[in-house]
């Protein structure tokens, strides 16, 4: 008699419940998938989004250590001409740094510049006639940068399409953003040295000195979205570890004698043509996607927030970040956060290569 085995099969339970695993499993791969997607594509966008600003960040930084003023040792007349005789020796330059707020650098508020704006002269060789010009890679030229909130430019002739009459029928749409500009004064056109001696130099960048005030000065958009830049000069961390002695209110000028102005200054901190050691540069960005949504109103919001920042050299981390302790402050970090807006925050100490602080 054969006796044939009997396997046992699945139940239809078991079943039921293996299918339902599989289902779990699947939507758990699923979700997982699509949060390392989604993850990607928002750090990738995120990437992208402030690309120009790191690249931007980095053209500052280089450009702004190559700083110089080429100063030398030469007589001080106490009649002030180069007549008599000379009682001691002083610095001079024909160059000039300068550093400060917009505000006060530039004389018409309109359009807006808000925070910091900075100019020098560099060896760096830009000319706009390489005909003539060619091979001299080491001639000055004057840079500035700052920020300004205006309209995307256009060549004159698309001019009747983006501002047609009537308004309703324009067929391009031109933006307005806040921009990072670079001034680029060609070593063929540079204007440092014209200006007379006996002119006293005010910081009116509108002045014949910086070019600015052409009808089209060299100036071009290096980064969109960049809402504000803070510039402070300052000592070595040795000299002051504070940071904040050279530049209190952020402002430096290389043409001033502050011994002069004030006989109870700390003649060992005259920025009288002398570059500053270090520069601390930060920049804050924010993505295109937070431009777009922003509307006149915020614009104006913003604008009257960053007026009241970055003011006082010795309140920079207060101004800038946030407070993790408080729950809230008068930062701009908060600022952006309460308001939504995605943003990233650029900051470096340059160590400026021609500076050669003397405290005499």
């Amino acid at each position: 008699m054969t006796h044939r085995s009997v396997h046992r099969g699945f139940t239809l339970v078991e079943l039921m419940l293996s299918v339902v695993l599989i289902g779990l499993l699947a939507i758990i791969l699923a979700s997982m998938t699509s949060a390392t997607a989604s993850s990607w594509k928002y750090t990738s966008s995120k990437i992208e989004q402030f690309r120009s600003a790191t690249s931007a960040f980095e053209t500052i930084t280089r450009r702004l250590s190559q700083a110089t003023l080429n100063t030398s040792w030469d007589y001080h007349y106490p009649n002030g001409m180069s007549t008599g005789t000379p009682d001691k020796y002083v610095r001079q330059s024909d160059l000039r740094f300068i550093a400060g707020k917009a505000e006060t650098l530039f004389a018409s508020s309109n359009p807006l510049r808000p925070t910091h704006s900075i100019f020098f002269q560099a060896p760096a060789g830009y000319v706009d006639d390489t005909v003539n010009f060619s091979g001299l890679e080491n001639l000055l030229n004057t840079w500035g940068y700052y920020i300004e909130y205006n309209e995307d430019t256009i060549p004159p002739f698309l001019q009747p399409l983006a501002h047609p009459l009537p308004p309703q029928a324009a067929r391009i749409s031109l933006r307005n953003r806040w921009r990072l500009m670079e001034y680029m004064q060609p070593s063929n056109r540079l204007t440092i040295y014209s200006k007379p001696p006996a002119i006293p130099i005010t910081p009116d960048m509108s002045g014949s000195w910086t070019g600015l005030s052409v009808t089209n000065p060299p100036t071009h958009v290096l980064a969109e979205n960049i809402i504000a830049m803070v510039l402070l000069p300052k000592l070595s961390t040795a000299e002051d570890p504070t940071g904040i002695k050279l530049a209190p209110t952020y402002d430096y000028d290389s043409t001033v004698d502050t011994t002069a102005l004030n006989p109870s200054a700390d003649p060992e901190l005259n920025p009288k043509n002398q570059l500053p050691p270090v520069v601390q540069v930060s920049l804050v960005a924010i993505d295109e996607a937070s431009a777009v949504r922003m509307s006149g109103n915020d614009v104006n919001a913003l604008t009257a927030e960053l007026e009241g920042l970055f003011v006082k050299a010795s309140q920079f981390e207060a101004d800038l970040r946030k407070d993790p302790t408080a729950s809230s402050d008068a930062s701009l970090e908060s600022y952006l956060i309460k308001h939504k807006i995605n943003y990233r925050i650029f900051t470096a100490n340059v160590s400026l290569r021609g500076a050669k602080w003397s405290r005499k």
